[in-house]
């Protein structure tokens, strides 16, 4: 009982009482020729969710007498309208005007090096606790030497394959009495491909350095039994070349976000950014105004170039298998309420079925080959 008493924790409840309204704003531009993307929101508190900031006007304004406006796609969603790219030697200027009447000006910045992502590489790697899986690094570099801060993003596609491939579905005939047929398949369900976006800050510099050259920096790394190996994947890594002002701000975005930092007694303090409000508006603004040069380049492995044990990471949940007849109604409830679906004959009067998402990888991810995958 001492040990029951002694081992509890008591729940933690955050402190609400001092929450303040705060417009984040997130503007990167590139140099890539493409529609730029503006994301504004507000500060929520734990248990709400994200709050889209809509109904603003949001434009780029270039000292060379260039203007682009931007088009809310999705709440807090602002795509330019026009494709472009951040050119060198030009200095720009963000501007949003909330649909309260809210004026908020960011930069001028401009690009103030350039440097190239030479390579990124998938090395077979342990880490400090032993556990075995795939680094991913990357190696950069300005051969000018004016290339300082550097920052790294991702974004990871795997495929999914399904646990079995039947050519048939089974409906539901009639409930009562139970009864279930076998009908052709009208969709392709086993082969899928999955994306997902990096969501770590990933800072490197090359400050102290003789040259500016990062290399080997480690932007992710996946255990050997994470699912994204099981048959193919794929990784886009980005690098920017970042002022020391954006430099400044991911550093205290990154240790804000520190779950130690977070309930610690000493806090990093409000996050100093580079847009102000030009109107004196009582409403606080957290966010920056990058525009960056971008270096990105995609690899492609698959677990057996790295692991010859011929065991693959499991499928992404356990699929176990229940047999019964056309008339059973625990099968007929199972497919009614698409818990399950047909996995395979069974015996000749009967049918096989597994759980949903062992048949249908759909949902996991899209049935739509991506343009850029290669076999």
């Amino acid at each position: 009982m001492l040990l029951c008493i002694l081992g509890c924790t008591e729940p933690f409840t955050a402190p609400t009482e001092n929450f303040e309204d705060i417009l984040v704003i997130d503007a990167l531009i590139t140099t890539e020729e493409r529609s730029q993307e503006v994301n504004l929101s507000r500060t929520f508190l734990f248990d709400a969710e994200l709050e889209a900031e809509s109904g603003a006007v949001v434009r780029i304004i270039g000292n060379d007498n260039s203007t682009y406006s931007f088009t809310e796609q999705e709440p807090g969603k602002y795509i330019s309208d026009t494709s472009f790219g951040a050119a060198s030697g030009v200095l720009y200027s963000l501007s949003v005007v909330t649909q309260q009447g809210d004026s908020f000006t960011g930069g001028p910045v401009s690009i103030e090096q350039k440097a190239e992502l030479e390579e990124i590489r998938a090395v077979r790697s342990t880490t400090e606790d032993g556990e075995e899986g795939i680094a991913i690094v990357a190696d950069g570099f300005d051969p000018t030497g004016e290339a300082v801060f550097y920052r790294y993003d991702y974004v990871e596609t795997f495929k999914i394959v399904s646990v079995a491939n039947p050519q048939f579905d089974l409906i539901v005939v009639s409930e009562n009495p139970p009864l279930l047929e076998k009908v052709p398949k009208t969709r392709q369900e086993n082969i899928c491909y999955r994306t997902q976006f990096s969501n770590s800050i990933l800072l490197a510099t090359s400050e102290n350095l003789t040259e500016s050259r990062i290399e080997n920096f480690q932007v992710r790394f996946i255990p050997k039994t994470a699912f994204e190996l099981r048959t193919r994947y794929s990784i886009l890594v980005n690098q920017y070349i970042q002022s020391r002002t954006a430099q400044s701000f991911y550093e205290d975005l990154r240790d804000f976000s520190n779950v130690l930092t977070v309930f610690a007694q000493t806090q990093p303090g409000f996050i100093v950014g580079n847009i102000v409000s030009d109107n004196g508006s009582s409403t606080r603004v957290l966010g920056l105004f990058e525009v960056s040069q971008v270096s990105s380049k995609r690899i492609f492995f698959e677990y057996d170039d790295f692991f010859f044990d011929n065991r693959p990471p499991g499928f992404i949940r356990d699929c176990p298998v229940l047999a019964g007849g056309s008339r059973d109604p625990i099968l007929l409830d199972l497919i009614k309420r698409k818990t399950h679906k047909y996995r395979g004959d069974g015996d000749p009067t009967g049918f096989v079925v597994s759980p949903f998402g062992c048949i249908d990888c759909t949902v996991y991810g899209s049935n739509i080959e991506p343009d850029f995958w290669e076999e």
